[in-house]
């Protein structure tokens, strides 16, 4: 991490030793110099080293000149420099969600909801709505930003709840990035039928007759995603992305990692940023299936597409699926009427060539400097992964490349500290807020409350950072944030107290971690001098707020290199 440049106590001189980029003034320049903006009378969590408190920062060409007492930071104001008072409020810095779903979360916002239904009977008056403005025989899509466990039932709804609504309209119904229901139309039109084999890494729910019930899981989704009709236009996407960027924004988000992306969108959010229309910092990862896409991406991309606004950062693999396919080491729980194998104990998604592929791919992708991301839920993928980062690290040292383990919800000991050796990072979000539900379902209460051991991460030494998901999640990194300290449910429930961490753990997992998962801690991630001026104004104080009242905390002004992207600096 950077070492600490909080100046408290310093003269105005050196105060200003980072203006220009780091690039020391002389003390006759400091005092002739004045600041664009700064802001006094705050509380603000600096989230150096010492995890500091000060009042005041100022700002000048985007980056943080000055930080400290409301007196020493006044000195820098000008007759031009606009000059906030906070009024008490808290600023932390601008938060970094590790894995978030940015475009696909932007996709959802004109497909049917279910945020508000608590029951099979609301998804079907949601679907019966849409069915009512849909001409006979055309595709009703849902958003993926829901979760069953919300339901009364506490199921997916199946085929025959859907046909009740739409028997003449397919419906798909995805829920996350794992699942999906569909109707009896949707089947049809993807030839799924009782006769259909599961395909490789994926799994066709059956009843008791052996008929599909609507639902799929893993790669069996593809079956029927195959079918859709084309998705909306680029035009369409672009708007709805900086739309979402501006909801994300709001929450004082001004950063996240994307994660597995195709060449077509990775040039969506290029053109974005040659528009000057990105609000949020985004970090991308290229989605490889196996060495041939891994080939490809190194021979396309390098390191001149990146700047401080999008970056192509490495590749994600996808090698388990959610906690309803994850590849665990003992069987699943019995789940009448969803899983009812004793011996199932999840897929491995291996590529075509077996173990073999995935550590030759991995090489390529080493070979040429970049990072790995790799996604493991189950304990037996997480093994399975670090076996193949060790091949790779035999020949080709991975340590200062910041591979990372996506989610690592049931990693062992021994995991964690192998993970340590290779100084593999872990990257954490809030799934068991909703998710939980289905974790005690399919694995149990053991497994499901260690399930995202985050205390159990830190106390072991990995680097650990934190998102949220979305849309598998809600993108607030302030629900996040308050799972990671309470690990309660969104029902109410607490799975796993053991594993809880603080807030000022938490509020670093959002902030520097993040920043160290991307490689750019040295420029965001803390309120210090030097760094670019990325911060957020909380409608409430983090740190002291009640449990229930941090669930709902916002921004009330949001910072993106000096430059306001939620909010007004107006008093």
């Amino acid at each position: 991490m950077m070492t600490d440049l909080l100046l408290r106590g310093a003269s105005i001189s050196a105060i200003a030793l980072a203006w220009g980029m780091g690039t020391p003034v002389l003390a006759q320049d400091a005092a002739a110099r004045t600041a664009d903006i700064v802001l006094t009378g705050g509380n603000i969590l600096t989230v150096d080293d010492d995890f500091s408190s000060v009042s005041a920062v100022a700002i000048s060409d985007g980056r943080f000149v000055a930080v400290g007492s409301d007196e020493e930071v006044s000195a820098l104001v000008g007759p031009d420099t606009r000059n906030i008072d906070l009024g008490g409020r808290t600023v932390v810095p601008g938060l970094i969600d590790n894995h978030l779903h940015q475009l696909s979360a932007a996709l959802n916002a004109p497909l049917v909801s279910f945020l508000d239904a608590r029951s099979i009977a609301d998804v079907q008056e949601a679907v019966a709505a849409r069915v009512a403005e849909t001409a006979p025989g055309e595709w009703i899509q849902a958003s993926s930003a829901w979760h069953e466990s919300t339901l009364a039932e506490g199921r997916l709804p199946t085929r025959h709840d859907l046909d009740a609504v739409s028997p003449d309209n397919p419906v798909y119904v995805p829920r996350g990035g794992h699942v999906v229901t569909v109707n009896s139309a949707a089947l049809a039109a993807a030839g799924i039928t009782r006769d259909t084999p599961n395909p490789e890494g994926g799994i066709i729910v059956r009843d008791e007759q052996g008929e599909p019930t609507g639902v799929l899981l893993e790669s069996a989704t593809y079956l029927v995603r195959e079918v859709l009709p084309p998705g909306a236009p680029p035009e369409d996407q672009a708007r709805l992305l900086t739309d979402f960027m501006k909801e994300l924004n709001a929450y004082g988000v001004v950063g996240v990692v994307e994660p597995g992306l195709s060449a077509e969108q990775i040039e969506l959010y290029d053109q974005l940023r040659q528009q000057g229309e990105l609000t949020v910092r985004t970090s991308l990862l290229y989605r490889i299936r196996g060495l041939e896409d891994a080939q490809t991406f190194v021979d396309s991309y390098d390191r001149d597409f990146s700047d401080d606004m999008l970056s192509i950062d490495g590749v994600k693999f996808l090698l388990d699926g959610g906690v309803e396919g994850a590849y665990l080491n003992e069987p699943y729980e019995i789940v009448e009427g969803e899983q009812t194998d004793p011996e199932f104990r999840g897929v491995l998604l291996l590529p075509p060539g077996g173990q073999e592929e995935l550590v030759e791919a991995y090489k390529v992708i080493a070979e040429d400097g970049w990072q790995v991301q790799t996604h493991a839920v189950g304990d037996a993928t997480i093994d399975a992964a670090l076996d193949a980062y060790e091949a790779v690290n035999a020949t080709t040292p991975i340590s200062d490349l910041r591979w990372a383990l996506m989610h690592v919800f049931l990693p062992s000991a021994d995991a964690m500290e192998r993970m340590k050796e290779m100084q593999v990072l872990a990257t954490v979000q809030d799934h068991a807020l909703l998710l939980g539900h289905n974790q005690l379902r399919y694995w149990g209460e053991e497994r499901a409350a260690y399930a995202i051991p985050i205390r159990s991460l830190l106390d072991a030494g990995v680097e650990t950072s934190g998102g949220t998901d979305a849309p598998v999640l809600p993108a607030s990194p302030f629900l996040s944030i308050s799972w990671m300290t309470t690990r309660e449910l969104m029902n109410g429930s607490v799975l796993g107290p053991e594993q809880a961490i603080t807030r000022e753990e938490a509020l670093r997992l959002w902030t520097i971690e993040s920043a160290y998962l991307v490689g750019t801690e040295e420029d965001r991630g803390s309120i210090e001098v030097g760094k670019l001026a990325d911060l957020a104004v909380l409608s409430g104080d983090l740190m002291s707020v009640s449990d229930e009242e941090l669930k709902s905390l916002t921004a009330e002004l949001t910072m993106l290199g000096g430059e306001v992207v939620h909010g007004s600096l107006e008093q």
